[in-house]
């Protein structure tokens, strides 16, 4: 049967087939009077038609029915279904999917996006963790020889369009997996975009007193020319670009130092993440290439490849495809371990059985249950954990299937969950870290 790996990252959608031929298209749709038009036939118009293009439907997977008058589309599911069947149309339309997905991807939205793809039709034999696929490469580099191995850890970091994610893979022995994750919502490749797309518009407003945001057409202008003038600045400190206009064409030079100034706030939370691990190891996604050419004290951290992920998961589609012929289920679970075989040179194998999930919250030293409210007080340098629901908490949490959900949280708390309820896995309130455990039999 006919195989073809798909990595879900709206910058740049890609799927690849068993022959070998890639596809990939940014996460933009164009609704028209003849349906929709998906990838960067509509990243051409988003905007010149702001009002028909969509370009969050992936971040906002879900089926809330969207606002005036859509005739091909109820719903953010149904702009992401004409993507998917775009891919894989292009791709052959294969029988048998791998899917490759990051952790800003839910529970629920991972479910509701099998549905889609089974009403396609495709086979779904396995779902990779992205960060993991990109990752599982390295380990023979990070070991050792036979005997001399040492634990060792990279920071992933990967770019959407509107969030990141990042994630540390721990290399141990003879295994690679996820040890802990977090999602920056208020970071993502737009964000950067529209920060530079503003700063050259303030440029031409200085020198030629001409606003191109004024006009639709000035603004699609900068915004298509942007992604290959950020690459530029990985060898140039400093980019002349042009600018058309009613006036003719605009010169304009951004400078690589203005830039680093002007994104330090936006890139800040990110950056001191990657301070704490630079010492170690960063690895960049190429989705997330830019970050690294934007903040220069990364600037020589490891790029991974653009199909790095999607060649990691062909790797290992084999024990997939027995996985699912010996189990006949359609109960598939995110895989966030590998199991390196110890032969170095043999392919890898899959850690198939669900990850484990955690049941209960460590803080010095304490194990707290997660099954029923678990109030967090944090007053000046005290912390306080009571199992009850305290609306006057900084944070009340549960667990809920796999996932950490906060009950309540106080509106002056700064409170950081992750995606997923792992073991190992750290959650954030104000200054104060606590780590996800099991505990069995209580």
């Amino acid at each position: 049967m006919s195989l073809a790996v798909l990595e879900l990252n709206d910058q740049a959608l890609l799927i690849k087939n068993q022959n070998g031929e890639v596809f990939s298209e940014p996460g933009f749709a164009l609704q028209t009077g003849d349906g929709i038009i998906t990838g960067i036939e509509a990243r051409k118009q988003a905007w010149l038609q702001p009002q028909n293009v969509y370009r969050q439907y992936w971040r906002n997977l879900n089926q809330t029915e969207l606002s005036g008058d859509l005739p091909w589309a109820r719903h953010h599911a149904d702009i992401a279904f004409a993507q998917l069947k775009t891919l894989l149309t292009s791709a052959g339309s294969p029988e048998q999917l791998v899917i490759s997905v990051a952790a800003c991807f839910d529970d629920e939205q991972l479910s509701l996006l099998l549905g889609l793809l089974s009403a396609i039709p495709v086979k779904v034999i396995g779902v990779v963790d992205s960060s993991l696929a990109d990752c599982m490469y390295m380990a023979d580099y990070v070991h050792g020889p036979k005997g001399q191995e040492k634990e060792k850890t990279t920071l992933h970091i990967d770019l959407h369009l509107f969030q990141s994610v990042a994630s540390q893979i721990s290399f141990r022995e003879d295994s690679v997996q996820i040890t802990a994750q977090r999602v920056l919502p208020e970071l993502g490749a737009m964000d950067i975009y529209s920060l530079l797309a503003k700063h050259i518009r303030d440029k031409l407003v200085k020198n030629f007193r001409f606003d191109p945001m004024d006009a639709p057409q000035g603004e699609q202008a900068i915004y298509d020319l942007l992604p290959d003038w950020v690459i530029r600045f990985e060898s140039q400190s400093e980019y002349g670009m042009v600018i058309p206009s009613p006036r003719g064409d605009l010169p304009v030079m951004l400078y690589k130092s203005e830039v680093l100034e002007l994104l330090s706030s936006r890139l800040n939370k990110l950056t001191s993440m990657l301070r704490q691990f630079s010492d170690n190891d960063v690895s960049f996604s190429k989705n997330a290439r830019m970050i690294s050419i934007l903040t220069d004290e990364f600037h020589a951290s490891r790029q991974l490849k653009a199909h790095q992920g999607v060649d990691s998961c062909f790797k290992f589609a084999d024990d997939l495809i027995a996985h699912a012929l010996l189990t006949e289920s359609d109960d598939l679970h995110r895989i966030t371990s590998v199991q390196q075989l110890e032969d170095k040179s043999a392919k890898p194998q899959l850690v198939l059985r669900p990850p484990g999930t955690a049941t209960h919250l460590l803080y010095q030293g304490q194990a707290w249950p997660l099954q029923q409210p678990l109030s967090i007080t944090i007053e000046g340098d005290r912390v306080q954990v009571l199992e009850r629901h305290d609306t006057n908490a900084a944070a009340v949490l549960i667990i809920e299937g796999e996932q950490v959900v906060a009950l309540h949280k106080n509106p002056k708390a700064t409170v950081e969950l992750p995606h997923i309820a792992l073991c190992g896995m750290e959650l954030h309130i104000n200054a104060y870290k606590f780590e996800l455990i099991e505990v069995c039999n209580g």
